[in-house]
């Protein structure tokens, strides 16, 4: 079976030579001809991909049913000599066909020299030297990677297949940023605090035998914790899959929204060592994965807690994670290897101290793939435009194929029908399209649609808010208590009632209100701008969700010199910060982001001498989270023993869906903690 290499070819195809109704038809023609052509999987061919137990770090190991060998990844220092060389002389390899380094982070190569030295590679592929000035790995361990695969090395490039044999294939989807699709995502050009460029470079690869899909990525970066977001784009090219090895261990840099709503993974799999400081797997993550739709279109309940999920989408780990209160449970722990056995029909899962599960292919992708959806980058400029503005949205088309036979763009205004859009094809891969200017407030939403020349269809979408937007329009939530507008961009404008450096000495953890709600301001690893309570600013950003909180991400997004950010928060001159009175009965969603002001009621617990704490406040209608922070003057003070009134923002920590707990209430200072004869004296 051949595979397409070197999928690059630009300048083909600039024509659209084909309708929307013949590009919708040529897909249908695709998907039979596929469903007609791929032979049945024999009963006895039967491709094992192996989940190596090396603690924190990964390493996978596929043995095809020809004998054929693959390891991606070798884990830390140590284990190749330790783990993985053994593990591979148990199941009687003799050889290794090939060798994968998804990137050069030392949990990913600290173990292949070892394994090289005793199984040398045929052939090694890894990401080349574009990512070395941007992110240089270990130097001692990238070197004793190098001097032992040799010869052997090679830069993968997208469109790379390996050929296992017997109808197994892995192909390669990213690399460095660029996609198979021949469009690429900028990791190399951005150097900030927050990049991870190693990460974002690393590569992806799409494992295909019969029916049956896996796709693994290294620790691919998707927009979490303001990396690049590699992830979205590249999931257009995947598309729906069995089983996922989910990217960075389970950490937050990785696993967005679109990406697992796209792969629709019925099987995740986490390597990640019940020793690690990083905190993985997150429970954000892995709450986002076991909630998300299978192929199935089934909607998963949501656990009610930190626990095993056994019903799909389900986990299977190596280890448990570190015992901390932001760790994930959800997964199911082998306590060794875990072993997926598939004859393309259906899999099994299994290995150390789990149950055996077999699962059926999910029917997603039907048969091997060769020929790939066109990729889509959607952006708009500005980010956020005024009142009135006329907004340009921009898309990069690509096919592997070099052929786009339709694009159209589209837009709607505050959730109805779609308006067609003029697409201007400006370049090789380029698209424009305006859209008009809209009044304060008016949500838009547009998409963006391609088909190449075998009918296969892709479409991406986003949205922002026109001029200046009233916070409450913009807290809108779903049933799942998640903000309803996600990733779209937005201003709005109000008063500072928590200012620099009071929640945050590293991150800037503003608040803002207006007539109409509060909600947090949020720069990571940066303090671009300093505001005070009762500064008027007009702030812009990309809405996002952390532990229940609504957050307005004011970090500078741009990847491309000279940096200038299309966020931030910009002082207008000065107002008044008038705490909303509330009883703690009338806490919830609708308060969250502010401040607000509630009398009468006991402090249970003591303030710390330093550090954080969590009380707990009563007032005669309810209890509520007292949230002391170590970065406010409150540590340190006298806990009044009678009645005081408390003023602060209203919070949430909640990590599990509906995100209808966690509740509480953070003073900014001693002077909003009043014993009640203060309270009274100042009325």
């Amino acid at each position: 079976m051949r595979g397409r290499r070197g999928l690059n070819r630009p300048g083909k195809g600039l024509g659209l030579r084909m309708t929307w109704r013949r590009c919708i038809a040529g897909g249908v023609i695709v998907g039979v001809l596929v469903l007609l052509t791929h032979p049945p999987s024999r009963a006895e061919a039967v491709l094992s991909i192996y989940f190596l137990d090396i603690g924190q770090g990964n390493a996978t190991l596929i043995v095809s049913p020809t004998g054929r060998t693959l390891l991606i990844d070798g884990g830390r220092d140590g284990m190749g000599q330790s783990v993985i060389v053994p593990e591979m002389q148990r199941l009687g390899i003799r050889a290794l066909d090939y060798m994968v380094a998804t990137h050069y982070d030392g949990d990913h190569i600290g173990g292949l020299d070892e394994v090289a030295a005793v199984y040398p590679p045929s052939i090694a592929y890894d990401g080349g030297d574009a990512i070395l000035p941007f992110s240089p790995p270990d130097q001692n361990i990238f070197s004793a990677y190098l001097r032992a695969i040799g010869a052997a090395r090679r830069t993968i490039t997208p469109g790379t297949v390996l050929d296992l044999g017997d109808g197994a294939v892995v192909t390669c989807i990213v690399v460095n940023g660029r996609l198979l699709s021949g469009g690429s995502v900028d990791v190399l050009g951005r150097r900030d605090r927050n990049d991870q460029p190693d990460n974002s470079a690393s590569i992806g690869l799409l494992v295909q035998f019969g029916d049956f899909d896996f796709f693994l990525a290294g620790d691919l970066t998707g927009g979490g914790l303001n990396t690049t977001d590699v992830e979205s784009t590249v999931a257009q090219l995947v598309g729906d899959v069995d089983v996922l090895q989910i990217s960075h261990h389970g950490s937050r840099t990785s696993s967005n929204g679109t990406f697992l709503r796209t792969l629709k993974a019925e099987v995740g799999i986490i390597q990640a060592g019940r020793d690690n400081t990083f905190g993985h797997p997150a429970i954000e993550v892995t709450d986002r994965f076991v909630t998300t739709s299978p192929t199935s279109g089934e909607r998963p309940s949501p656990p009610d807690g930190n626990f095993a999920v056994e019903r799909i989408p389900v986990i299977f780990q190596n280890e448990p994670g570190p015992s901390r209160s932001d760790v994930s449970r959800h997964g199911l722990v082998a306590d060794g290897t875990i072993l997926i056995e598939t004859d393309g029909r259906s899999y099994t899962v299994s290995g150390g101290r789990l149950v055996p599960r077999r699962f059926s292919t999910d029917g997603g992708e039907d048969g091997v793939r060769f020929d790939f959806p066109p990729s889509i980058l959607v952006w708009t400029s500005p980010v956020v435009p005024t009142a009135g503005q006329t907004t340009l949205l921009f898309a990069d088309i690509a096919d592997d194929s070099g052929e786009v036979t339709a694009a159209a763009m589209s837009y709607s205004i505050d959730g109805q029908e779609p308006i067609s859009l003029s697409a201007e094809r400006i370049g090789t891969r380029l698209y424009r399209a305006l859209i008009p200017g809209q009044t304060d407030g008016t949500r838009i939403e547009y998409t963006v649609t391609a088909c190449d020349n075998r009918g296969q269809r892709t479409m991406a979408r986003g949205g922002y808010f026109a001029g200046l937007t009233p916070v409450e329009r913009v807290r809108v939530l779903t049933s799942d208590l998640d903000p309803a507008f996600l990733n779209y961009n937005v201003a709005v404008a109000g008063v500072i009632t928590v200012g620099t450096d009071t929640f945050s000495t590293r991150d800037n953890d503003l608040y803002l209100q207006d007539e109409t709600g509060g909600i947090n301001l949020f720069e990571r690893s940066g303090q671009t701008v300093s505001v005070h309570p009762g500064d008027r600013v007009r702030a812009v950003g990309r809405l996002e969700f952390f532990n229940g909180v609504v957050q307005l991400n004011i970090t500078n997004p741009t990847i491309t010199p000279p940096f200038l950010s299309p966020y931030g928060v910009v002082v207008l001159g000065r107002g008044e910060v008038r705490p909303v009175r509330r009883t703690i009965s009338q806490i919830g969603e609708s308060s969250e982001g502010l401040l607000v002001q509630i009398e009468g009621v006991r402090i249970s617990g003591t303030i710390p001498a330093a550090g954080s704490a969590n009380l707990t406040i009563t007032d005669g209608t309810g209890s509520l989270t007292l949230r002391i922070l170590e970065t406010t003057n409150i540590p340190g003070m006298n806990t009044p023993l009678g009645d005081v009134t408390i003023i602060g923002v209203i919070g949430q920590f909640d990590g599990f869906r509906p995100f209808t707990r966690g509740y509480q209430i953070l003073p900014r200072s001693r002077d909003d903690i009043v014993p009640l004869s203060s309270a009274s004296a100042a009325k």
